[in-house]
């Protein structure tokens, strides 16, 4: 049996937005780039499958620990806040909730990508999984460990924050959390 490195693959449409995580491997990869379609991991099978036929394929680049694909849907895609996506924007107060899920995960996403030297999620990610589970667990006790609402909340951040690192590394996208939420 072929036991394949597996790593996130992050696919951007041609303005360079992030539309979705998913994982793929070396033989992903080369099947990209020979059929000029995008392959990947299906997240339930784990079945190397095209990605999705209805997207022009533009391009896949490896890097040393993840992959990047780009594709074209065809639709122009209307962004009321195109800054959102652009890595450098902060999270400031009077964001949605929704809104400030979205950018914290394209952000911790661009680290992935970029490793910064001194970032904390460059840290975890260069730690590898078994810390950033390790992490996410800490952070789950000192939420049940904590004595008020500020503390509540505080630790109820981190473990956000944790988990969204965590995800990312599994290459699995925060709206498929949500539509599993929304599933309930």
């Amino acid at each position: 049996m072929d036991i394949q490195k597996i790593y996130p693959l992050v696919i951007r449409n041609s303005s360079g937005r992030i539309t979705d995580v998913s994982l793929s491997n070396e033989k992903g990869f080369n099947k990209s780039v020979e059929r000029n379609t995008l392959w990947h991991l299906h997240s339930d099978t784990g079945r190397l499958l095209p990605y999705d036929e209805s997207a022009a394929f533009v391009s896949i680049t490896k890097h040393r620990s993840w992959y990047e694909a780009v594709l074209e849907s065809g639709e122009t895609e209307k962004t009321e806040h195109p800054e959102e996506y652009s890595g450098n924007k902060k999270v400031v107060p009077g964001f949605t909730d929704e809104r400030v899920l979205s950018s914290l995960e394209q952000i911790i996403l661009e680290r992935m990508m970029m490793l910064p030297e001194g970032s904390y999620t460059t840290h975890l990610f260069t730690s590898g999984g078994e810390k950033i589970r390790k992490k996410t667990g800490e952070e789950a006790i000192e939420l049940i460990l904590a004595q008020n609402r500020d503390g509540i909340i505080y630790e109820a951040a981190d473990l956000i924050y944790h988990m969204m690192v965590l995800l990312a590394s599994e290459g699995i996208s925060m709206e498929s959390v949500l539509s599993e939420l929304s599933n309930r």
